[in-house]
């Protein structure tokens, strides 16, 4: 490829050098990645969204979707335009686009218009979360970016556990819109914090240029497969608009192939991909979040239509599956950085296996502290998988793109949780319509097919999880890093 350097496999701790990066940009950084993960206060008020909005169940996918389709899609691109224009900058620019969308879906006068207020929060996230990561692991040596990793995924991993609890208490009393509003006096406040403390910080490299074609047929080639995923519930495979945007998708993604090869500065370095243990590093983290926004699109609807619980309540059990994820993270980071990053991979993945098939013993009748175990394992080993997983990822890219690194380790979430909203409902719809011709089972709930669905959701999530378990062992145990730094 013109103008990419060659990639050798290399230990991160042969190269040294002095951090320009100065520590209020860990802070800003990990405090905006707080921020953007208290987004998991929303999964809690699903059922009263689709009240309020007269809306069917299936429908709340768009609520996911327009905020997952520009996050997704636009990652790659922004962590480009961070790396050239500056970290700094590009993570201001994110902070203000997500206040104006705070704002926006909280004072959403229809359904459609809260979609809309969705993107525009997605393509904040997008800026925020494509210079982020790269402040972070620019701010120390290779030797120790698991542990900085770590304090910053356990920033993000806090603000998932914060946001069902908060999210919850707030639907309570003030309803569904105060879920984004009660962001926005904090959202500001970080606007001021990193245009008073943050210069551009972009780590110094050869001068590069920013390849707008490659970003733009990449953008257009995922939103096209992301739509047509979500497409494919409604219509099926086969319908004219899922083919279309088949076509589409391809038809990008060839145009993004070919404009990466021809350029001298390239979005992404396409000979990463040649590397198995990279591509496996990141499709793991596809099948983990896949796998485990079963328990973000689901549960809330058993806890509070099954169980009977408040919104409050459950979002105490909510909270259960977020917390231990930011007390493993640091750990797991910091024992990266001593026994590699494979091991802990593995080790994180089967307890997120684990804690999914608990989840799906679970029925009407189940008591809240055994629901509270099993959401707990699944936070468990979200929370040893990613800390390891995304060093390892970032770790493979040159230091003077790890905008790109950060957002190769960060498209994966949203592309796990896009195939999750659309793949669990399907699923879901499927198996309660083959449970409601089945005789009663004594609940209103079971006779019309949920919990069984639900059950039957989770075994297939669990599998998931143990299919990227045993893949897991095709990763090498040793890091690697770019030759030229």
């Amino acid at each position: 490829m013109k103008g990419s350097a060659k990639i050798t496999p290399r230990e991160p701790d042969e190269v040294h050098f002095q951090s320009s990066v100065p520590s209020s940009a860990v802070v800003v950084a990990s405090l905006s990645a707080f921020l953007g993960s208290l987004d998991s206060a929303l999964n809690i008020s699903f059922p009263a969204i689709t009240a309020a909005f007269s809306l069917e169940v299936s429908s709340i996918q768009w609520v996911i979707v327009g905020y997952v389709l520009p996050h997704a899609s636009l990652l790659l691109g922004c962590g480009r335009l961070a790396d050239i224009w500056g970290h700094g900058r590009v993570l201001t620019w994110g902070l203000v686009l997500s206040s104006l969308a705070f704002l926006g879906c909280g004072l959403a006068p229809s359904f459609g218009w809260l979609v809309a207020a969705r993107a525009a929060q997605g393509l904040g996230a997008a800026l925020i979360s494509g210079s982020a990561p790269a402040l972070v692991t620019l701010a120390g040596p290779p030797a120790a970016r698991g542990r900085a990793l770590g304090i910053y995924q356990m920033s993000m991993a806090a603000g998932f556990a914060a946001g069902p609890l908060l999210g919850g208490v707030l639907v309570d009393l003030f309803g569904w819109r105060a879920v984004f509003l009660f962001r926005l006096i904090p959202a500001l406040l970080l606007v001021w914090l990193a245009a008073a403390k943050l210069p551009a910080l972009r780590e110094r490299g050869e001068p590069e240029g920013f390849d707008l074609a490659g970003a733009l047929t990449l953008a257009l080639s995922l939103a096209s497969l992301l739509l047509a995923i979500s497409q494919s519930r409604r219509g099926g495979w086969s319908s004219s608009g899922v083919i279309a945007l088949g076509v589409g998708f391809a038809a990008c993604f060839f145009g993004f192939i070919i404009t990466e090869r021809r350029a001298r500065a390239p979005v992404v370095d396409l000979s990463l991909f040649r590397h198995v243990p990279f591509v496996i590093a990141n499709l793991l983290a596809v099948l983990a979040n896949c796998a485990r926004f079963a328990v973000g699109l689901l549960v809330p609807y058993y806890v509070i239509e099954v169980l009977r619980y408040s919104a409050a309540t459950g979002g105490t059990l909510m909270l259960a599956a977020a917390v231990m994820t930011p007390l493993a993270a640091p750990v797991a980071g910091r024992l990266s950085d001593r026994v590699g990053t494979a091991v802990l991979s593995a080790l994180g993945l089967a307890l997120e296996g684990l804690g999914l098939w608990m989840v799906s013993r679970l029925d009407s009748q189940s008591e809240y502290l055994w629901v509270a175990v099993a959401l707990g394992i699944v936070g468990l080993g979200l929370g040893v998988f990613e800390t390891p997983n995304m060093s390892f990822v970032m770790g493979s890219i040159p230091r003077h793109q790890q905008g790109v690194a950060g957002s190769i380790a960060n498209m994966m979430r949203p592309l796990g949780i896009v195939f999750g909203a659309t793949g669990w409902s399907m699923l879901l719809d499927a198996r309660r319509e083959f449970h409601s011709k089945a005789p009663s089972m004594g609940t209103a709930a079971d006779f019309h097919g949920f919990v069984p669905a639900f059950q039957d959701v989770f075994v297939v999530a669990a599998a998931l999880c143990a299919v990227a378990w045993i893949l897991s062992f095709f990763r090498v145990q040793k890091s690697w890093s770019p030759k030229h730094l």
